[in-house]
């Protein structure tokens, strides 16, 4: 358990800081298909060699029940992130970012109508933990606009089966190979990934990005990879619900770092707030830290 929670922890970081240098790509291009685009090209390109390398193509080569859901993984995943880039177009990264925690309510619906259950100390941890989500972005004097809450939705929803199948490919490879759960894991990163990526390429025909694009399309792409490798580690140890109950902590890391930016020359990519702000959002870090303990105690 305790792996999976660092691993989440670290993605966690991992995607704060990448969604940053999305919405430096978006202050450029104005344009989140051209970032979805060029960043899934990237992911592709550092996904081929460690494919090539590391994956079993002996055993899982000519498994088709695998590809297939590969497939559909990286099809629902390439959907999920037009929506999410499409939110940072209309709200800055440090909104947008903690209503991701919003997972956790998706997640556990989709749970329990698996016929699956949660016990009380999980559900009060749940609350908790969307709540503190919540209250990590309602801190400020405004809401998130209309817009960004139709693509959060279809963000929220696609992530959450993303979750779901990939968790799935995790346990099938590891049944197929008798490879540990952490090797399973980490070699389906680059599966998926590779998929993203063709997927993107009728793209490139259409918007012919240039390579400016993709140099600021980079730091996202190589921060999402690794941000994969702890989430696919944190999902095959703890389940999808206790994982995106760690994830959402990136809502907490994206303030921090978005306090952090004025010192870098870079406050444009986030708005200023006030001291009651800090100070609710130091409310929602605690609260997030509990959920977490919360969820932990109840799982043992």
């Amino acid at each position: 358990m305790f792996f999976g929670i660092i691993s989440g922890l670290l993605a966690a970081v991992c995607n704060s800081v990448g969604y940053l240098f999305n919405a430096r790509f978006l202050l450029y291009y104005k344009s989140p298909w051209r970032l979805l685009i060029t960043s899934s090209v990237i992911m592709m390109l550092i996904s081929i060699p460690l494919l090539a390398v590391f994956f079993p193509w002996g055993i899982m080569g000519g498994n088709w029940r695998f590809w297939l859901q590969a497939v559909l993984t990286g099809s629902v995943f390439f959907i999920g992130q037009w929506g999410f880039f499409g939110a940072l177009k209309h709200a800055e990264a440090s909104r947008v970012s903690p209503l991701l925690g919003l997972k956790i309510a998706v997640i556990s619906i989709f749970f329990l109508f698996g016929g699956n259950s949660l016990n009380l100390l999980q559900i009060i941890a749940l609350f908790a933990a969307t709540a503190a989500a919540l209250l990590c972005n309602w801190a400020g004097d405004f809401r998130v606009p209309v817009k960004a809450w139709l693509f959060i939705s279809v963000t929220l929803c696609s992530y959450c089966t993303v979750d779901i199948l990939e968790t799935d490919l995790i346990m099938q490879l590891e049944r197929c190979t008798a490879w540990s759960r952490i090797h399973s894991a980490l070699v389906t990163v680059p599966a998926m990934y590779m998929i993203v990526g063709a997927l993107a390429v009728p793209g490139i025909f259409i918007l012919k990005p240039q390579k400016d694009e993709y140099v600021k399309a980079a730091p996202y792409g190589v921060l999402w990879i690794m941000a994969q490798f702890g989430i696919f580690c944190c999902f095959a140890f703890l389940q999808p619900v206790f994982g995106n109950v760690i994830l959402a902590t990136r809502g907490i890391w994206s303030v921090v770092i978005g306090a952090l930016l004025p010192l870098f020359g870079l406050a444009a990519l986030d708005s200023r707030v006030s001291a009651m702000r800090w100070v609710q959002r130091g409310i929602a870090a605690a609260l997030m830290a509990g959920a977490i303990s919360l969820y932990s105690y109840g799982s043992m």
